[in-house]
Protein backbone atom coordinates (compact mmCIF):
# COMPACT_ATOMS: atom_id res chain seq x y z
CA UNK A 1 0.00 0.00 0.00
CA UNK A 2 1.42 3.38 -1.00
CA UNK A 3 2.52 5.76 1.71
CA UNK A 4 1.94 9.48 1.33
CA UNK A 5 3.69 12.16 3.34
CA UNK A 6 3.78 15.91 3.44
CA UNK A 7 7.18 17.48 2.93
CA UNK A 8 7.70 18.27 6.61
CA UNK A 9 6.79 14.74 7.72
CA UNK A 10 9.79 13.45 5.82
CA UNK A 11 12.35 15.36 7.87
CA UNK A 12 10.78 16.01 11.28
CA UNK A 13 12.84 14.73 14.18
CA UNK A 14 10.40 15.74 16.88
CA UNK A 15 6.67 15.87 16.54
CA UNK A 16 3.39 15.23 18.28
CA UNK A 17 0.95 15.34 15.41
CA UNK A 18 -2.71 14.79 14.77
CA UNK A 19 -3.57 11.57 13.00
CA UNK A 20 -6.81 11.30 11.10
CA UNK A 21 -9.21 8.42 10.60
CA UNK A 22 -11.62 9.32 7.85
CA UNK A 23 -15.06 7.78 7.47
CA UNK A 24 -17.54 8.56 4.74
CA UNK A 25 -19.06 11.41 6.71
CA UNK A 26 -16.48 12.94 9.02
CA UNK A 27 -12.91 13.04 10.20
CA UNK A 28 -11.86 12.04 13.70
CA UNK A 29 -8.83 13.57 15.37
CA UNK A 30 -6.42 11.21 17.06
CA UNK A 31 -3.01 11.95 18.51
CA UNK A 32 0.00 9.72 18.17
CA UNK A 33 3.68 9.73 17.40
CA UNK A 34 4.06 8.58 13.82
CA UNK A 35 1.43 5.80 13.76
CA UNK A 36 -2.32 5.91 13.25
CA UNK A 37 -4.37 4.21 15.94
CA UNK A 38 -5.93 0.84 15.15
CA UNK A 39 -8.77 -0.88 17.06
CA UNK A 40 -6.16 -2.91 18.93
CA UNK A 41 -4.24 0.18 19.94
CA UNK A 42 -7.40 1.80 21.23
CA UNK A 43 -7.78 -0.94 23.84
CA UNK A 44 -5.24 0.66 26.18
CA UNK A 45 -4.39 -0.22 29.72
CA UNK A 46 -5.17 2.53 32.31
CA UNK A 47 -1.58 3.77 32.40
CA UNK A 48 -1.45 3.81 28.62
CA UNK A 49 -4.76 5.65 28.46
CA UNK A 50 -3.40 8.37 30.76
CA UNK A 51 -0.30 8.69 28.61
CA UNK A 52 -2.40 8.93 25.46
CA UNK A 53 -4.55 11.63 27.05
CA UNK A 54 -1.41 13.56 28.01
CA UNK A 55 -0.10 13.35 24.45
CA UNK A 56 -3.46 14.46 23.10
CA UNK A 57 -3.56 17.47 25.40
CA UNK A 58 0.00 18.34 24.43
CA UNK A 59 -0.88 18.15 20.75
CA UNK A 60 -3.93 20.37 21.24
CA UNK A 61 -1.90 22.88 23.27
CA UNK A 62 0.83 22.97 20.62
CA UNK A 63 -1.71 23.55 17.88
CA UNK A 64 -3.55 26.30 19.75
CA UNK A 65 -0.26 27.97 20.64
CA UNK A 66 0.93 27.97 17.02
CA UNK A 67 -2.40 29.34 15.81
CA UNK A 68 -2.22 32.14 18.39
CA UNK A 69 1.29 33.01 17.21
CA UNK A 70 0.59 33.13 13.49
CA UNK A 71 -3.15 33.84 13.21
CA UNK A 72 -3.03 37.62 12.95
CA UNK A 73 -0.06 37.61 10.57
CA UNK A 74 -1.63 34.95 8.36
CA UNK A 75 -4.86 36.95 8.23
CA UNK A 76 -3.06 40.07 6.99
CA UNK A 77 -0.77 38.27 4.53
CA UNK A 78 -3.60 36.15 3.10
CA UNK A 79 -5.86 39.16 2.68
CA UNK A 80 -3.17 41.01 0.76
CA UNK A 81 -2.58 38.03 -1.53
CA UNK A 82 -6.12 36.85 -2.37
CA UNK A 83 -5.68 33.71 -0.24
CA UNK A 84 -7.57 31.99 2.57
CA UNK A 85 -5.89 32.56 5.94
CA UNK A 86 -7.74 29.52 7.26
CA UNK A 87 -6.07 27.29 4.65
CA UNK A 88 -2.67 28.90 5.21
CA UNK A 89 -2.86 28.33 8.98
CA UNK A 90 -4.08 24.74 8.56
CA UNK A 91 -1.21 24.03 6.17
CA UNK A 92 1.27 25.48 8.66
CA UNK A 93 -0.12 23.30 11.45
CA UNK A 94 -0.10 20.15 9.31
CA UNK A 95 3.25 20.67 7.59
CA UNK A 96 5.10 21.65 10.79
CA UNK A 97 3.69 18.94 13.07
CA UNK A 98 1.80 21.54 15.13
CA UNK A 99 4.92 23.72 15.15
CA UNK A 100 6.99 21.02 16.87
CA UNK A 101 9.23 20.00 13.96
CA UNK A 102 12.85 21.06 14.25
CA UNK A 103 12.62 22.93 10.96
CA UNK A 104 9.62 24.97 12.15
CA UNK A 105 11.29 26.18 15.32
CA UNK A 106 13.89 28.90 15.93
CA UNK A 107 16.26 29.67 14.34
CA UNK A 108 14.77 28.24 11.11
CA UNK A 109 11.05 29.22 11.29
CA UNK A 110 10.21 27.13 8.18
CA UNK A 111 6.55 26.23 8.75
CA UNK A 112 5.92 24.65 5.34
CA UNK A 113 8.97 22.50 4.69
CA UNK A 114 9.99 24.60 1.67
CA UNK A 115 13.29 23.60 0.10
CA UNK A 116 15.95 25.91 -1.29
CA UNK A 117 17.23 29.18 0.14
CA UNK A 118 15.55 32.40 1.25
CA UNK A 119 17.58 35.59 0.91
CA UNK A 120 20.66 33.36 0.83
CA UNK A 121 19.71 31.52 4.03
CA UNK A 122 19.27 27.76 4.16
CA UNK A 123 19.80 24.80 6.47
CA UNK A 124 20.54 21.20 5.48
CA UNK A 125 18.50 18.35 6.93
CA UNK A 126 18.25 14.65 6.10
CA UNK A 127 14.92 14.01 4.40
CA UNK A 128 13.21 11.01 2.85
CA UNK A 129 12.41 11.08 -0.85
CA UNK A 130 10.50 8.48 -2.84
CA UNK A 131 12.80 7.37 -5.68
CA UNK A 132 12.56 4.31 -7.90
CA UNK A 133 9.78 2.80 -5.84
CA UNK A 134 11.37 3.17 -2.42
CA UNK A 135 12.07 5.76 0.28
CA UNK A 136 15.71 6.91 0.43
CA UNK A 137 17.36 9.34 2.84
CA UNK A 138 19.02 12.38 1.30
CA UNK A 139 20.55 15.59 2.67
CA UNK A 140 18.61 18.53 1.27
CA UNK A 141 18.70 22.34 1.81
CA UNK A 142 15.60 23.97 3.30
CA UNK A 143 14.77 27.65 3.45
CA UNK A 144 15.65 29.42 6.69
CA UNK A 145 13.70 32.49 7.80
CA UNK A 146 14.17 35.10 10.49
CA UNK A 147 10.57 34.87 11.70
CA UNK A 148 7.23 33.15 11.18
CA UNK A 149 6.14 36.30 9.36
CA UNK A 150 8.75 35.69 6.65
CA UNK A 151 7.75 32.03 6.37
CA UNK A 152 4.07 32.94 5.92
CA UNK A 153 4.86 35.72 3.43
CA UNK A 154 7.10 33.42 1.39
CA UNK A 155 4.39 30.74 1.39
CA UNK A 156 1.95 33.30 -0.01
CA UNK A 157 4.55 34.19 -2.65
CA UNK A 158 4.85 30.52 -3.59
CA UNK A 159 1.09 30.16 -4.01
CA UNK A 160 0.86 33.35 -6.05
CA UNK A 161 3.92 33.08 -8.29
CA UNK A 162 4.69 29.42 -8.97
CA UNK A 163 4.28 28.48 -12.62
CA UNK A 164 5.34 25.61 -14.86
CA UNK A 165 4.25 27.29 -18.06
CA UNK A 166 4.68 30.98 -18.78
CA UNK A 167 1.61 32.90 -17.73
CA UNK A 168 -0.08 29.95 -16.03
CA UNK A 169 -0.21 30.09 -12.23
CA UNK A 170 0.11 26.60 -10.75
CA UNK A 171 -1.94 27.36 -7.63
CA UNK A 172 -4.51 29.77 -9.10
CA UNK A 173 -7.30 27.38 -8.16
CA UNK A 174 -6.57 28.03 -4.49
CA UNK A 175 -7.00 31.81 -4.72
CA UNK A 176 -10.06 33.43 -3.17
CA UNK A 177 -11.08 35.10 -6.41
CA UNK A 178 -11.20 31.72 -8.17
CA UNK A 179 -13.08 29.77 -5.50
CA UNK A 180 -16.45 29.77 -3.75
CA UNK A 181 -15.04 28.76 -0.35
CA UNK A 182 -11.96 27.39 1.39
CA UNK A 183 -13.23 23.89 0.52
CA UNK A 184 -12.49 24.56 -3.14
CA UNK A 185 -9.01 25.77 -2.23
CA UNK A 186 -8.09 22.72 -0.15
CA UNK A 187 -9.44 20.39 -2.85
CA UNK A 188 -7.33 22.17 -5.47
CA UNK A 189 -4.16 21.90 -3.37
CA UNK A 190 -4.59 18.14 -3.02
CA UNK A 191 -2.37 16.47 -5.60
CA UNK A 192 -0.66 19.77 -6.40
CA UNK A 193 0.87 21.06 -3.17
CA UNK A 194 0.95 17.61 -1.52
CA UNK A 195 0.62 14.11 -2.95
CA UNK A 196 -1.42 12.87 0.02
CA UNK A 197 -4.88 12.04 -1.44
CA UNK A 198 -6.51 12.99 1.88
CA UNK A 199 -4.65 16.30 2.19
CA UNK A 200 -7.83 18.37 1.80
CA UNK A 201 -9.66 16.28 4.42
CA UNK A 202 -6.90 16.92 6.95
CA UNK A 203 -6.89 20.64 6.22
CA UNK A 204 -10.69 20.81 6.38
CA UNK A 205 -10.69 19.04 9.72
CA UNK A 206 -8.22 21.53 11.21
CA UNK A 207 -10.13 24.49 9.82
CA UNK A 208 -13.39 23.27 11.35
CA UNK A 209 -11.91 22.05 14.64
CA UNK A 210 -10.12 25.34 15.37
CA UNK A 211 -12.61 27.72 13.74
CA UNK A 212 -9.91 29.02 11.44
CA UNK A 213 -12.41 30.73 9.15
CA UNK A 214 -12.49 33.54 11.72
CA UNK A 215 -9.16 34.64 10.21
CA UNK A 216 -10.70 34.86 6.72
CA UNK A 217 -12.78 37.94 7.56
CA UNK A 218 -11.67 40.66 5.13
CA UNK A 219 -9.94 43.61 6.77
CA UNK A 220 -10.28 47.13 5.33
CA UNK A 221 -7.38 49.32 4.38
CA UNK A 222 -5.27 46.78 2.49
CA UNK A 223 -4.07 47.02 -1.09
CA UNK A 224 -3.62 43.66 -2.76
CA UNK A 225 -0.06 42.97 -3.87
CA UNK A 226 0.46 42.42 -7.57
CA UNK A 227 2.79 39.58 -8.55
CA UNK A 228 4.43 38.73 -11.84
CA UNK A 229 4.08 35.01 -12.41
CA UNK A 230 7.47 33.40 -12.80
CA UNK A 231 8.20 30.13 -14.57
CA UNK A 232 9.56 27.34 -12.37
CA UNK A 233 10.65 23.81 -13.21
CA UNK A 234 10.96 22.41 -9.67
CA UNK A 235 7.91 21.81 -7.46
CA UNK A 236 9.88 22.35 -4.27
CA UNK A 237 12.27 25.10 -5.32
CA UNK A 238 10.29 28.18 -6.43
CA UNK A 239 11.55 31.60 -7.48
CA UNK A 240 13.30 33.37 -4.63
CA UNK A 241 11.55 36.12 -2.77
CA UNK A 242 13.67 39.16 -3.55
CA UNK A 243 12.54 41.22 -0.57
CA UNK A 244 15.52 42.11 1.62
CA UNK A 245 15.62 40.77 5.17
CA UNK A 246 13.54 42.99 7.45
CA UNK A 247 15.47 45.50 9.51
CA UNK A 248 14.57 48.39 11.78
CA UNK A 249 13.12 51.02 9.48
CA UNK A 250 10.23 53.37 8.85
CA UNK A 251 9.05 54.28 5.39
CA UNK A 252 6.22 56.78 5.08
CA UNK A 253 3.34 55.44 7.15
CA UNK A 254 4.63 51.87 7.29
CA UNK A 255 6.70 50.58 10.20
CA UNK A 256 8.67 47.32 10.19
CA UNK A 257 8.61 45.52 13.55
CA UNK A 258 11.99 44.74 15.15
CA UNK A 259 12.95 42.65 18.13
CA UNK A 260 11.65 44.09 21.41
CA UNK A 261 8.83 46.10 19.85
CA UNK A 262 5.33 46.12 21.33
CA UNK A 263 2.17 47.71 20.01
CA UNK A 264 2.23 50.05 23.00
CA UNK A 265 5.74 51.29 22.14
CA UNK A 266 4.86 51.78 18.49
CA UNK A 267 1.61 53.54 19.34
CA UNK A 268 3.42 55.91 21.70
CA UNK A 269 6.10 56.66 19.08
CA UNK A 270 3.52 57.58 16.44
CA UNK A 271 1.07 59.35 18.74
CA UNK A 272 -1.75 56.88 18.27
CA UNK A 273 -3.43 54.15 20.30
CA UNK A 274 -3.06 50.39 20.41
CA UNK A 275 -6.71 50.05 19.42
CA UNK A 276 -6.17 52.24 16.36
CA UNK A 277 -3.07 50.29 15.33
CA UNK A 278 -5.01 47.04 15.62
CA UNK A 279 -7.85 48.48 13.56
CA UNK A 280 -5.46 49.86 10.92
CA UNK A 281 -3.85 46.45 10.48
CA UNK A 282 -6.76 44.08 10.99
CA UNK A 283 -5.19 42.57 14.09
CA UNK A 284 -7.32 40.43 16.38
CA UNK A 285 -4.72 40.43 19.17
CA UNK A 286 -1.75 42.52 20.29
CA UNK A 287 0.71 39.87 19.09
CA UNK A 288 3.25 41.13 16.54
CA UNK A 289 6.31 39.50 15.01
CA UNK A 290 9.73 40.62 13.89
CA UNK A 291 9.59 41.60 10.21
CA UNK A 292 5.88 42.40 10.27
CA UNK A 293 4.92 45.66 8.55
CA UNK A 294 2.32 47.84 10.23
CA UNK A 295 0.31 50.76 8.91
CA UNK A 296 0.83 53.47 11.53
Amino acid sequence: MSEYRTRSERHQKKQVTFQYKFTGKKAMSLVGVGLACTPGVMALMPAQSAQAAQLENQGIDNTANLINQIGAAASQIAQENDLYASVMIAQAVLESGNGSSVLAQAPYYNLFGVKGAYNGQSVTFPTQEYLNGQWVTMNEPFRQYNSYWESLADHAYVLRSTSFATGTAHYAGAWKSNTASYLDATAYLTGRYATDPTYNQKLNYLIAAYNLTQYDTPASGYVQTSYTTQTNTNTESTAENTAAASQSQTTGNVYTVVSGDTLWDIAATYGTTVEQLMANNGLSSDTIMVGQQLNV
